[in-house]
């Protein structure tokens, strides 16, 4: 009903002010204020009118295209915003370039005076500006997505948004980091995801020489793997499968120096859960390592006892 009131009342307006504007127009020849609308002055309008629809149309059919690749490749919908504002902006730019000089306005003093301002701009926003280049890097070569779990550099956790300066990562201290995107480029991505699943490998450290020789074989059939299973029974909600416990190789690999050396045995903790549980994991991940302490704790006691 309301919509309807507001049509009849602009159409109305609309209605009056032609009417005003006829009786005007005598009055206005006579005074010569429409002497500049001419046969000339009204080709150079309409030549104007027809880029203006022009660059219409093209931000109308771009848009579209821009929506269709968005919804092909998954990307996120601030970011289609981002790109339909940048061709829009290039769009109208173009058209600006082409109807000044059908007016006889010289762009050469405009174009200088924007080619200034853009480089005073994007020297004081060179982090800004290289921040965003590595934003749209990111978005379109994907080496991570929203909810994958990453380790960036030195920085570990689940990414929870990806903005053109920015990248979120949700860590174990349930604190959110933005890592500027030229940092993260800059950096190594070690991606655990895999579709919607993390496979998680930690390190569990004990001393080089045991109590009774105990041996690696000894050491995870009766303290490490008896605290996996019991644990595992306890939270399958959270872990996709049971985790598996191994020997960490001895090579030098991007988590570091792993194995068997003169300064502690290193086992590999392999944990697989869903990207949508990682909080739980958080916890889980600190209660198994004190469970795997403890156990540790009452063994070598037991071990020394007997020796």
């Amino acid at each position: 009903m309301n919509k309807r009131v507001t049509a009849i009342v602009l159409t109305i307006a609309a209605v009056g002010a032609i009417a005003y504007f006829a009786k005007q127009w005598g009055v206005l020849q006579e005074l010569g204020a429409l002497d500049f609308v001419t046969s000339e002055n009204m080709i150079l309008a309409l030549k104007a009118i027809i880029v203006l629809v022009g660059a219409i149309v093209a931000d109308r059919l771009i848009g579209r295209a821009i929506k269709r690749y968005s919804k092909r490749i998954g990307l996120m919908e601030h970011i289609e915003n981002m790109f339909k504002v940048m061709a829009r902006i290039l769009i109208f730019a173009v058209a600006i370039t082409i109807i000044l000089p059908v007016f006889n306005i010289d762009t050469g003093v405009i174009l200088s005076l924007s080619a200034l301002g853009g480089a005073a701009i994007g020297f004081a926003a060179t982090q800004t500006v290289g921040n965003f280049l590595a934003g749209l890097y990111i978005m379109i070569s994907r080496p991570f997505t929203v909810s994958d779990y990453v380790k960036i550099g030195d920085m570990e956790g689940q990414v929870r948004e990806i903005t053109v300066n920015y990248t979120k990562i949700y860590m174990s201290t349930h604190n959110l980091i933005e890592i500027p995107n030229r940092q993260v480029l800059d950096s190594r991505i070690l991606n655990f995801s895999k579709e919607d699943i993390v496979d998680y490998t930690f390190r569990v450290g004990f001393p080089p020489t045991l109590p009774g020789d105990i041996t690696n074989t000894e050491l995870i059939q009766k303290c490490i793997a008896p605290v996996i299973d019991s644990f595992y029974n306890k939270h399958k909600e959270v872990f996709v499968k049971k985790p598996e416990l191994t020997i960490a190789t001895g090579c030098t690999g991007y988590m570091g120096s792993v194995g068997l050396d003169r300064l502690q045995r290193t086992f590999a903790v392999r944990v697989f859960f869903k990207e949508k549980d990682v909080e739980g994991f958080y916890d889980l991940q600190r209660k198994l390592l004190n469970e795997i302490i403890k156990n540790w704790d009452k063994y070598s006691k037991k071990a020394a006892k007997d020796v």
